[in-house]
C-alpha cells in the first residue's frame, strides 16, 4: 500500500505538470498584453518560462514511467476492488504523461535560432572629392618633408586605389622620396592586384627593384 501511495502521488505531480504543459500553450495572455505571435507552421515555440522549463532525457524519463507502469500493474493484481480502483485511475494518469512525453517537441526544435553573424564592414577607396583636397593640398608643399606630413594627416583612415596613388607620386621629384611615400601608402592599397603600375612610377631598373622589394613585404 505504501508503493502506491507513492506511485499515485507521483502520477497525481507529474499529471499536474504535464496538463499545466500542455494547457498554457492556450492559454490567454494577461489583461493588456498582446497574444505573442506564433507562425502558421512548424512547431509550437513556448512563450519565455525560464523559471519552469526544464531539460530531461525523453529515452531516460521514458524508461522510468515504464517501471512505474509495471508497478502499479502489480500492485492491481494484489490489492482489493478499492485499491485496484485507484490503481487503474493512476493508470490513466500515467498514461497521458506518457502521452505529453512522447508528443513534446524536441528541444532543438523549439529553441530560438542564433542571430545571423554581423555584415563584414565594406572597405572602400577614398572618395574623389576628399582625394581631390588631400592631391591639391599635397601639391601645394615644396619640400619632401611637408608633402609627407600632409599625406599622413590627410590619409588618415581612408584607403587608395593604385591609380591614386600614382597621382600623388607624381608630387615627389626623387625616386627615394616617392619610395618613401609608396611604403607608407601600400597597405592602404585595395586594388593590389594593379600594384605593376606604379612601376611607371620609376625610371630605373634599381628603384624598380626597391618598389619590388616594399610591395612585397606583408
Amino acid at each position: 500500500m505504501k508503493a502506491l501511495a507513492v506511485a499515485v502521488a507521483l502520477l497525481s505531480a507529474a499529471s499536474s505538470f504535464a496538463q499545466d504543459s500542455a494547457n498554457e500553450k492556450f492559454r490567454g495572455p494577461p489583461p493588456g498584453r498582446s497574444v505573442p505571435h506564433q507562425p502558421s507552421s512548424g512547431p509550437f515555440v513556448p512563450p519565455d518560462r525560464a523559471d519552469s522549463l526544464v531539460v530531461v532525457n525523453r529515452n531516460e524519463l521514458a524508461a522510468r514511467l515504464e517501471r512505474l507502469e509495471r508497478l502499479l500493474a502489480d500492485i492491481e493484481d494484489r490489492a482489493d476492488r478499492d485499491t485496484r480502483a485507484k490503481a487503474r485511475r493512476a493508470q490513466e494518469q500515467l498514461d497521458g504523461v506518457k502521452r505529453t512525453v512522447a508528443e513534446a517537441p524536441l528541444l532543438a526544435t523549439v529553441m530560438p535560432k542564433p542571430p545571423p553573424p554581423p555584415p563584414q564592414p565594406v572597405i572602400r577607396p577614398m572618395p574623389d572629392g576628399p582625394f581631390m583636397r588631400l592631391n591639391e593640398a599635397i601639391s601645394r608643399e615644396a619640400f619632401k618633408d611637408d608633402k609627407m606630413r600632409v599625406l599622413t594627416m590627410g590619409l588618415n583612415d581612408n584607403y587608395l586605389l593604385v591609380s591614386q596613388v600614382t597621382r600623388i607620386l607624381e608630387h615627389f621629384q626623387f625616386s627615394d622620396d616617392k619610395l618613401a611615400a609608396v611604403r607608407f601608402m601600400k597597405n592602404r592599397i585595395l586594388d593590389t592586384e594593379n600594384n605593376y603600375l606604379l612601376f611607371n612610377a620609376f625610371t630605373f631598373s634599381q628603384d624598380k627593384k626597391k618598389l619590388q622589394d616594399i610591395l612585397s613585404q606583408r
